[in-house]
């Protein structure tokens, strides 16, 4: 009986030392963010909305429309701003906590201003959000150590 009782605290003593371990590994870095940002980008611009359903929060792929819906926000980027004609940047920020892949571009039809496209993720990776607009409307990101 004693064995017994020894093999299940050594059993539970791993269990508890392994779960911190795990849940580390699978939190995301920002390079993935940033990677995964890049890819959902060129996905939306490919129309390839089977892939963004794959990685989309099934409650904001249903409030965006589903495939339908990222058509017309697609149809929208190229009707009001064009095309992209000079990359400026991109980077991964946080707003209100949140992981956002920005992309900072001139377009064709929107000379004024640079434009920012930005995916919004929560911490398992999946797209919540989506925005766009000029640089000056863009929301601020978080103050750094602020998150």
């Amino acid at each position: 009986m004693r064995a017994l009782h020894r093999r299940a605290t050594l059993a539970l003593a791993a269990v508890l030392t392994l779960a911190p371990a795990a849940a580390a590994q699978t939190a995301l870095s920002d390079a993935d963010y940033l990677e995964l940002g890049r890819k959902s980008y060129d996905w939306f611009l490919g129309a390839r909305f089977d892939s963004l359903t794959a990685h989309t929060a099934a409650d904001t792929w249903e409030a965006v429309g589903g495939a339908e819906g990222m058509q017309q926000r697609l149809e929208e980027l190229y009707t009001r701003a064009g095309t992209e004609v000079e990359f400026v940047e991109e980077k991964m920020t946080r707003r209100r906590g949140q992981p956002q892949y920005w992309r900072e571009a001139h377009y064709s039809n929107f000379q004024d201003e640079s434009i920012v496209f930005r995916w919004v993720f929560n911490e398992q990776g999946e797209i919540t959000g989506m925005g766009l607009g000029p640089r000056s409307r863009t929301p601020e990101p978080d103050l750094i150590g602020s998150h």
